[in-house]
């Protein structure tokens, strides 16, 4: 039989390695972790409505987010300002339901009846019309026919105000096709409720690139303390769409002008700016994201 301080030895040893696996195997939401290493809604509200006003004089007040996921945007949007609206466009319900669930308590009953959410595919949605609307992180690209971006476009043309905006974000050089597999460190990462998340890490997978047709395969994998990976949390089957193609389709759906913003660079860090300017031309480096504004 054991004695009594063997037994005392074995607990202790239990609740350790317990403690242990609670720090190393919390599974963290992977839409925290996505909002974390991806997104940064605070920036676009600065965005569009710098954008905005310069282009009519006036406080922007009401925005659609295409492809709005968790509709983090659209929460953000709302609490920029009293008078703010935002409607939220995703045809994917069980992440409607997440931003729901899990972004929406921490919002004040006033700014959450100021957004409305609807679970449909966005080339069948016109009204409300809004002063602008988005489409970020890429998202339009699901549509890999010319046929069905041109649809799209048009549906855009026809869901802003005659002033209004349609904004998109697109990335591009030399590397943006190759195959290959980034990592990204986070550690600033925080919940909607405003607690912290543990460090981790986000990779980004670019898997397959076909130069005939132009479709890629990209993954998001999260790497979190211990050692636990998270393979293949998000996926995304696209076609990557050049500025000219893009530039040239929204011109044929009915826009009257296309303007292309980028960041300027910083030679002392050696990095980009984080100021996005009004661009005519700009170097076609390793990787660039730009801001994409179509003026009906």
């Amino acid at each position: 039989m054991l004695g009594s301080e063997s037994v005392s030895i074995i607990i202790k040893k239990n609740k350790a390695a317990k403690a242990k696996k609670n720090q190393q195997g919390v599974k963290e939401d992977r839409h925290n972790l996505y909002a974390a290493s991806v997104q940064c809604p605070e920036a676009d509200v600065e965005f569009f409505k710098k954008t905005f006003k310069s282009h009519t004089g006036r406080p922007l007040r009401s925005i659609r987010e295409d492809f709005c996921g968790t509709a983090a945007l659209c929460a953000e949007w709302v609490k920029d300002h009293e008078h703010n609206h935002a409607l939220g466009v995703d045809i994917d319900r069980p992440t409607l339901t997440w931003g729901r669930e899990n972004i929406f308590p921490y919002l004040t009953e006033d700014e959450q009846s100021r957004i409305e959410l609807k679970c449909e595919d966005v080339r069948k949605v016109i009204d409300p019309k809004v002063e602008l609307l988005c489409a970020q992180n890429f998202s339009y690209w699901i549509f890999t026919e010319r046929e069905e971006m041109l649809r799209y476009f048009q549906t855009a043309r026809q869901s802003i105000t005659d002033d209004g905006l349609f904004v998109m974000d697109l990335m591009g050089g030399t590397e943006s096709t190759e195959v290959d597999v980034q990592t990204r460190k986070i550690t600033d990462g925080v919940r909607p409720d405003g607690s912290k998340i543990p460090a981790f890490s986000y990779l980004w997978d670019q898997n397959s690139y076909n130069p005939i047709t132009g479709k890629m395969s990209c993954y998001i994998h999260f790497k979190m303390r211990g050692g636990k990976k998270m393979n293949r949390a998000f996926e995304y089957h696209w076609r990557v769409w050049t500025l000219p193609e893009i530039n040239e389709l929204l011109l044929e759906a009915g826009f009257k002008g296309v303007d292309v913003y980028t960041e300027g660079w910083d030679d002392e860090t050696d990095e980009t700016d984080g100021v996005f300017r009004m661009r005519k031309d700009f170097d076609h480096e390793g990787s660039w994201i730009a801001y994409v504004v179509a003026k009906p």
